[in-house]
């Protein structure tokens, strides 16, 4: 490394020591969703570090980096990712992404570009330096994690009634990034001579398994598996020997053992329901075994996201749908049929929660190979390193093997976030300083010749500066304000709405999110303040318009413009031709899914056409006649009524009570009333006040219309005993009453 570089190695190194104490940073509203937060300042933290790196490059007369296979493919990655990005079908999106996932082009290059430097940097003793930090870090997030299952220090950190995520958003990310410093934590322990450290590394390796556990995530369970197994039985006694003649034998021969007992266990807990009673009131074990129920990883409908994401992969093979835009690939291949998909599991997904299919969907099959190449290279080059016998870090290059395995194996069912791309990508530029020490060529020289060298760098520090402002602050504050909004929209909706609305105005990248921000407030404000539903309903349509220019492939923004369209339809503010336009663009986007044939049956159903919204209705249930959407079954059933087809509806209405629809709430009970007298069925509308009069027993108008009901068919003694009741329960009534006895015979 050139001296030059080294006058402000300092000053690197505490840029590094700030990225690495992210994970921790966690703090609303300026930081929420946390991931967000978090890579806004990694950009503005290591931009500055890039530009430093860049003017002593361009100060330096000579120049040179360690090249080797790895690097260049890190290289191709990035490559590879722009082009995918290039040709994105949402490009805007695909580059900078929302802080829903922080992700994105862009934050991904600089993980990509966080290697390289970490990779150029920093020196041999600075690693074990940088590590100690790092898991450090992780001890923190562990304890708060910690803190959480067993709800101390509330006043200061969120309990949680499930399972426990600390600072990282959730119990399976947090589960990743900790499966990710298990392995380099445990190389460490098993390599360090002094007490006090060794001990800090057995204490934090014992606390990351534990949390581990209580996350309940079962990637994190398979990943570590995977990674002890390799640990274990690929350990030779050259990578570090034990003292004790066949120590390490023993040692393979006891985790085999503790293997076939943790099968038998898994066994046991999914074959016997009745679990020992001390075991059963175990919190942390109930939690822990009911992940390992086997029918519960049967019926996980990432299976069926599996099966979508093949699907998409054959349409664009090549550079995929563009970072970030899986939604995209899996709405347009959406099938309910599949097993598990449908609405009642959450059937809207932005990842494919495996990185073989998330990778080849969004960058195409070329990225995905790149990828696993690198880590294939990288595993290679650390096995050859290991094998020497003058490499005193043996353990920990076999440590660095298990955890790339482990987290393969990991992310197979879950996806990545800030927190482990950072320790990923950390462990990419530490394999590459030990695996490439000895090797070095020029690939600049002579800077000094560079022309223009004041206004270059004049000009890059233009660009930094409108980059942190731009990219990074502006949207950070317009983020926070954004969240202040949505925690006042329960005490103060109006205000809320302004917030948003003003935002919007500022124009950023970030339009689109706050849109769909917007459309959160505005069901809440609805409900709150029905007399200005419709200003309300107006406005949201005009920033859903706004939306669909931003991202026309976003299925959600003209489903959403659709059901706001039938609510000013009722209203006689919208036309029935506004609402298809929307549902046929929704349906265009995504052919298969159910809600948009319910909401657009729900059109017609608006204006009366019975007919036509039955057809609409019938095509959701064709769609996946065994899916948990009973709406379509409740619009036909309803439909079926209007058109006189009452046997028909009883088993569409009985279909829908068996697909969870709420049959028995008061607003399906009224529609029920509306139907039957329209029809003038008074016998079915009998059955349905009876129903209403349970819910609603205060309520003397269901007494006086179910009276009037069965005076209609004639059951006079029943209109008799109702009025009755009615009387006793509601004497001030006493005069209507006595008038409605009068009309009936033998008063």
């Amino acid at each position: 490394m050139n001296e030059t570089i080294h006058k402000y190695h300092r000053l690197y190194l505490i840029g590094f020591f700030l990225i690495l104490a992210l994970p921790i940073l966690n703090l609303s509203p300026w930081f929420s969703p946390p991931d967000w937060g978090k890579t806004v300042v990694f950009k503005i933290i290591f931009s500055i570090l890039i530009f430093l790196f860049i003017w002593q490059i361009l100060s330096e007369k000579k120049f040179s980096i360690k090249t080797s296979l790895p690097l260049w493919l890190l290289f191709a990655l990035f490559g590879v990712f722009l082009l995918a990005t290039i040709s994105s079908q949402d490009p805007i999106y695909s580059l900078l992404g929302d802080p829903h996932r922080a992700g994105g082009f862009l934050n991904f290059s600089f993980y990509i570009f966080f290697a390289v430097l970490a990779f150029l940097i920093l020196r041999k003793q600075d690693w074990r330096k940088i590590w100690l930090f790092t898991i450090f870090i992780g001890v923190f997030v562990s304890i708060i994690a910690v803190f959480q299952q067993y709800k101390t220090l509330t006043k200061i950190f969120v309990p949680v009634e499930g399972r426990p995520f600390s600072f990282v958003g959730s119990s399976v990310l947090l589960g990743l990034y900790l499966v990710l410093l298990v392995f380099i934590t445990l190389s460490f322990f098993l390599k360090e001579k002094e007490i006090k450290k060794k001990l800090f590394y057995f204490s934090a390796l014992s606390l990351f398994l534990y949390v581990i556990l209580l996350t309940g995530s079962r990637a994190a369970y398979f990943g570590l598996l995977i990674g002890f197994i390799y640990f274990i039985f690929a350990w030779q006694k050259s990578f570090f020997p034990l003292k004790k003649k066949n120590l390490l034998s023993s040692l393979k021969i006891l985790f085999l053992i503790l293997l076939i007992i943790s099968a038998y266990g898994v066994y046991y807990i999914n074959t016997h329901p009745k679990l020992p009673s001390y075991l059963q009131e175990s919190k942390t074990f109930q939690g822990f075994s009911n992940r390992l129920s086997i029918n519960l990883i049967l019926e996980d409908p990432r299976f069926s996201a599996w099966a979508i994401s093949v699907e998409a992969i054959k349409e664009r093979p090549i550079l995929g749908y563009g970072p970030e835009n899986f939604s995209i690939a899996f709405d347009k291949h959406y099938d309910p049929s599949l097993p598990y998909i449908t609405k009642a599991w959450g059937n809207w997904y932005d990842k494919a929660h495996n990185f073989l299919f998330d990778i080849a969907v969004t960058a195409g099959i070329p990225a995905l190979i790149i990828f696993i190449s690198l880590f294939a290279v990288l595993f290679y080059k650390l096995q050859k390193v290991k094998y020497n016998p003058d490499n005193p870090n043996a353990i920990i290059t076999h440590g660095i093997q298990a955890t790339f395995l482990a987290y393969f194996a990991n992310n197979l069912f879950v996806f990545d976030t800030f927190s482990s791309y950072l320790v990923l990508f950390l462990l990419i530029a530490y394999s590459l300083s030990l695996t490439t020490q000895s090797k070095k060529s020029a690939i600049a020289e002579k800077t000094e010749g560079v022309k223009y060298k004041k206004m270059i760098i004049l000009a890059l520090f233009v660009c930094l500066i409108w980059f942190i402002w731009s990219l990074n602050l502006k949207p950070l504050i317009i983020n926070k304000q954004a969240n202040i909004a949505l925690q006042s929209k329960d005490e103060n909706c109006e205000q809320a709405l302004a917030q948003i609305e003003k935002l919007l105005s500022s124009h950023s990248f970030l339009d689109h999110y706050l849109g769909i921000k917007y459309v959160n407030i505005v069901n809440a404000c609805i409900k709150k303040e029905p007399s200005k539903s419709i200003e309300i309903a107006q406005n949201v349509i005009s920033v859903l318009k706004k939306n669909t220019k931003i991202r026309p492939a976003y299925t959600r923004n003209w489903l959403y413009l659709g059901i706001y369209a039938n609510f000013l339809i009722e209203k006689g503010l919208a036309s029935v031709d506004e609402a298809d336009y929307y549902f046929a663009k929704a349906q265009e986007i995504s052919p298969k899914r159910q809600e948009i044939f319910d909401e657009w049956a729900k059109t017609y159903f608006i204006t009366n056409e019975y007919l036509r919204a039955k057809e609409k209705a019938q095509k959701c249930i064709e769609l996946n006649p065994f899916a948990i959407i009973g709406e379509c079954w409740w619009t036909k059933g309803l439909c079926n009524i209007y058109l006189g087809n009452i046997k028909q509806s009883k088993i569409d209405l009985q279909a829908a009570k068996e697909k969870k629809y709420d049959t028995e709430s008061k607003t399906s009970l009224l529609q029920l009333v509306e139907a039957y007298l329209e029809t003038e069925n008074y016998e079915e509308l009998i059955e349905v006040h009876e129903k209403l009069i349970k819910l609603e027993p205060d309520n003397a108008q269901y007494y006086a219309t179910l009276a009037y009901n069965y005076k209609v068919i004639g059951n006079y003694e029943k209109a008799e005993e109702t009025a009755e009741k009615m009387l006793e329960l509601f004497p001030e009534m006493k005069e209507k009453v006595e008038e409605f006895l009068k009309t009936l015979p033998n008063h």
